[in-house]
């Protein structure tokens, strides 16, 4: 296990310290000793969580090598076109040229900049296409302002767009790997241990490396959003509040995570939530003033909900990677239904949104939130990763490279918490499907041909089916209400854990 995650996490450091302006050499061997420290540290409440799963289970544990050396081969590719964006080879689909060319992150970095730099209307679409930053599109920017506290703190670090790309890949991938595996730690016993197993499938999912690579947020925001979760019920309230509050001033969805402690009555966790939303409210006003939310409000909430602010969502090429509802209004209009404009797509798109509101509300209400038991914890976080993914696709434009990447994760933990092999292939096959599935779906620059509509529309249909059966299976699950919340990453072994 130390041996694994130091050269995991290897590649990731180094690319970040190139991010930070070191030099390769001096960057590998920095990253090195950073990565054999951590390793250290984590390996063990690691190895005993794997244990779990993997104890008299040879084959298992034959499997979970071969995946771990994937997984790190794999980001170790990556990584070398993250430090150096001329190296596209190493790519995730090299021979696809948007997808080489494609970064979400682009719009981050422009729009902390035409912040700083007072430029009128930062949701005008001319303002980003078309351009390029070096071989990069630049994508345009749709996010409420809160979200570009952190990018603009990056640019304190750096205002070099190539070098804040490699900072931002670093983070996003220690974000991730970190929060799935100090969840799966946190879950503890067998369930535990499957979910670290499934981590690394997941981290090995084209998907998910593709996600990565294009900087888009929506996969940090997930991460974050489950681990906030945790914390807010496990008396870490003040960290949780904030980690909560941003992530859903900046991506929307994650505030269906507020709407569920909130109907579950979780009244110190909400009013602490609420409250930290207001500081960062304010935060965002003091440093990047009120004309962003002017604009915001003015043009960009008005182009969201007539549907010009992803004008993309409207050509077949587009449609079938588009992992959102409206997405599927536009394949079933393309393959007959032509009742379905975009006028009724967006009509349905916006019932959509309160049914998953209400869902989260409901879910809250009736879920007892209790760990005495690692199907208990396990429970919660998928309830979580489930009702983010579910309000993640009332967005009018998902792209697929992302949208399904906490399906992903969620199919892993589903996984891990069967109760029978037959289930338990059952999650396995919706995981490979998912991925495999998305990895071969063509790019938004491919002609749409009807067989790839029908497969991609049925994907979309199978993970937002896989997220209301968690949500719903989570309502009907029942724990000991007396049991006190451990905290996370508390050792799971100990004889009294959870009483």
């Amino acid at each position: 296990m130390f041996i694994a995650v130091a050269l995991w996490l290897a590649p990731v450091f180094t690319v970040g310290l190139i991010g930070l302006g070191s030099g390769p050499v001096v960057a590998g061997v920095i990253a090195c000793l950073f990565a054999v420290a951590i390793s250290w540290q984590a390996s063990g409440p690691l190895a005993r969580t794997l244990a779990a799963a993997l104890g008299g289970r040879p084959v298992l544990a034959g499997l979970a090598m071969l995946v771990a050396a994937v997984a790190i081969a794999l980001i170790a590719r990556e990584s070398v076109f993250m430090a150096d964006s001329t190296q596209s080879a190493y790519s995730i689909i090299p021979a696809d040229p948007w997808r080489v060319e494609h970064s979400c992150m682009s719009a981050y970095f422009e729009a902390a900049q035409f912040v700083q730099a007072g430029t009128d209307n930062i949701y005008n679409p001319k303002l980003y296409q078309p351009r390029h930053i070096g071989s990069f599109n630049v994508d345009s920017y749709h996010y409420p302002p809160p979200f570009l506290l952190v990018p603009r703190a990056f640019r304190l670090i750096t205002t070099d767009f190539f070098q804040l790309r490699a900072l931002w890949f670093a983070v996003q991938a220690v974000v991730l790997a970190g929060a799935m595996a100090a969840l799966a730690v946190w879950i503890g016993g067998m369930i535990g241990g499957f979910a670290l197993l499934g981590s690394v499938f997941v981290l090995s999912a084209p998907p998910v490396l593709f996600s990565l690579q294009i900087g888009n947020f929506q996969t940090t925001a997930v991460a974050l959003g489950a681990v906030a979760l945790v914390l807010l019920v496990t008396r870490r309230i003040t960290a949780g509040a904030f980690i909560l509050a941003y992530v859903a001033l900046s991506k929307i969805f994650p505030g269906a995570l507020f709407v569920y402690l909130l109907s579950a009555r979780r009244w110190r966790a909400v009013a602490w939530t609420a409250g930290a939303g207001v500081a960062l409210l304010v935060l965002s006003v003091w440093v990047l003033g009120m004309h962003p939310f002017e604009d915001f409000v003015h043009h960009e909430v008005p182009a969201l909900a007539n549907g010009q602010a992803f004008p993309q969502s409207e050509r077949l090429n587009v449609a079938q990677s588009n992992q959102s509802f409206y997405g599927l209004t536009v394949r079933l209009r393309v393959l007959g239904a032509h009742w379905l404009d975009q006028a009724a797509g967006l009509r349905a798109t916006s019932l959509y949104g309160l049914l998953m509101v209400a869902l989260a509300a409901f879910a809250g209400w009736k879920s007892k939130i209790v760990f005495s038991s690692s199907a208990d914890r396990a429970g919660l976080i998928q309830t979580a990763i489930a009702l983010m993914t579910l309000v993640s696709f009332r967005s009018p434009f998902v792209g697929g490279a992302y949208g399904l990447v906490s399906t992903l994760w969620l199919s892993s933990l589903l996984a891990a918490s069967a109760e029978t092999r037959k289930a338990r292939a059952l999650w396995a096959l919706a995981f490979v499907v998912c991925a495999v599935g998305n990895r071969l779906t063509p790019s938004p620059g491919s002609p749409p041909t009807t067989f790839w509509l029908i497969v991609s529309a049925g994907i979309l249909v199978a993970a937002m089916a896989t997220s209301i059966w968690a949500v719903v299976r989570s309502t009907t699950l029942t724990g000991n209400e007396n049991a006190t919340p451990p905290t996370p990453l508390e050792d799971h072994h100990r004889p009294n854990y959870g009483a």
